[in-house]
C-alpha cells in the first residue's frame, strides 16, 4: 500500500513537471485576441509581457497555416518579444526554425543573440527580445520567422507604440 502511494506521488510530480515544461506553442491560439491567450501562465516571454499580435503564416506548398508569429510587449520592460510557433503539420516536426526581432530600421541581429534564435525545433523558436535599454514604447518592430523551408514570414513596421 505504501509503495503504491509513493509510486502515485512520483507519477503526479512527473506529470506536474511535464505540464510546466510544455512548449510555448502548446497554448491555444485564437484569432480573437481578447487577452485570453496572454493570460496563460504569463506567456512564454515572462509575466510582464502581453500578447499584442498573432500573425498566421501559410505554407506556400500546402496552403496550411504552419506557423504563428506571436508578438508580445511589456510596458514594464518597454521591450517587445517574439515567439515563432509551429502549427499544423509543422507542429511536433523537427524543422529548421527561426525567430528574429529588431527595432524598425535597425540591423537584423545575428544568431544566437537576444534578438535571434535558430535551430532545429519541434514546437517553436524564441522567445527573442528587442535590445535591453532601447525604449520600444513609441517605436515599431520588424519580425521574422521560419518553420521549415516552406513557411517563412517577415513583417516590417508593426506594433508601433
Amino acid at each position: 500500500m505504501r509503495a503504491q502511494r509513493s509510486l502515485a506521488l512520483v507519477g503526479a510530480i512527473a506529470a506536474l513537471l511535464m505540464g510546466l515544461a510544455a512548449p510555448a506553442s502548446a497554448q491555444t491560439h485564437s484569432s480573437n485576441l481578447t487577452g485570453t491567450v496572454s493570460a496563460l501562465a504569463g506567456g512564454p516571454c515572462g509575466s510582464s509581457y502581453t500578447l499584442v499580435t498573432h500573425y498566421p503564416e501559410t505554407s506556400q506548398a500546402t496552403g496550411e497555416v504552419n506557423m504563428y508569429l506571436d508578438v508580445y510587449y511589456s510596458s514594464t520592460a518597454k521591450r517587445n518579444c517574439l515567439v515563432a510557433n509551429h502549427s499544423g503539420s509543422a507542429y511536433g516536426a523537427s524543422l529548421y526554425s527561426l525567430a528574429q526581432i529588431r527595432p524598425s530600421g535597425s540591423s537584423w541581429p545575428r544568431c544566437p543573440s537576444v534578438g535571434c534564435d535558430e535551430g532545429y525545433y519541434k514546437y517553436y523558436a524564441g522567445p527573442v527580445y528587442t535590445p535591453a535599454g532601447v525604449d520600444m514604447s513609441h517605436r515599431c518592430v520588424d519580425v521574422g520567422g521560419m518553420a521549415g523551408i516552406q513557411t517563412d514570414r517577415i513583417l516590417y513596421g508593426i506594433n508601433c507604440g
